[in-house]
């Protein structure tokens, strides 16, 4: 009983001390973490990655306003060769973006090069109402499938793998066009085609310099 008096007493006598030690610990932790609130959130970004293996290196990526080509990844940063201007091109702008991780706590990744080597690819070919679309749509089917017919069969194999692996259905990878009414002046024919991951630039304007060629001879 005289111990316990005792020990109440002294913890009556630094009850204010005490309170504002704790105080102190409580501040202290909390700045702690205000200050490495941004490397909390990478190496969670980092973690999320490595669990959701959305991506890898040699993978192209875009997220946010950032598209280009993972040349390395560690547990706050990823690294890409930048890839554009805009999401229409395919080139390197000759610079490199580094990433903090947090960024994909925010933003959705998208994976350009998720079936590795061969991706179907589709862009779009205005023309005007006035033109004979019949015309244009049989010479942008030639124009592509000359262009893809010595890889064709190859991105075929890989859909099937890819179809057998994921459970899905395997996409046809012959060349396809559907026409949309961008407005009352303007058909768009969009052209599905398989490509290399790497190469969909280069496969582009080969089909698009053909096109134009035949087309423009046609008239």
């Amino acid at each position: 009983i005289f111990l316990l008096i005792i020990l109440l007493s002294l913890a009556f006598i630094w009850l204010t001390q005490i309170k504002d030690f704790a105080l102190s610990l409580t501040a202290m932790a909390v700045a702690i973490v205000i200050a490495t609130k941004e490397l909390i959130l990478c190496a969670s970004g980092g973690f999320l990655r490595n669990f959701s293996r959305s991506y890898r290196i040699g993978d192209r990526i875009s997220i946010a306003e950032y598209r280009g080509d993972v040349v390395s990844i560690d547990l706050l940063t990823t690294a890409l060769l930048e890839i554009g201007p805009g999401s229409s091109s395919h080139q390197y702008t000759g610079r490199s973006i580094t990433l903090p991780n947090s960024l994909f706590l925010l933003h959705g990744v998208v994976n350009e090069t998720f079936t590795e080597d061969y991706i179907l690819h589709v862009f779009s070919i205005p023309i005007s109402v006035k033109s004979d679309w019949k015309k244009a749509e049989a010479i942008l089917l030639s124009s592509a499938d000359e262009v893809v017919s010595e890889f064709k069969h190859l991105a075929k194999e890989k859909m099937e793998k890819l179809g057998k692996k994921t459970g899905l259905e395997v996409p046809n990878v012959e060349p396809r066009v559907t026409i949309v009414i961008q407005d009352a002046e303007t058909y768009n024919l969009l052209l599905r085609v398989p490509v290399p991951s790497l190469r969909k630039g280069k496969i582009e304007q080969a089909i698009l310099r053909r096109f134009l060629e035949q087309f423009a001879s046609s008239k």
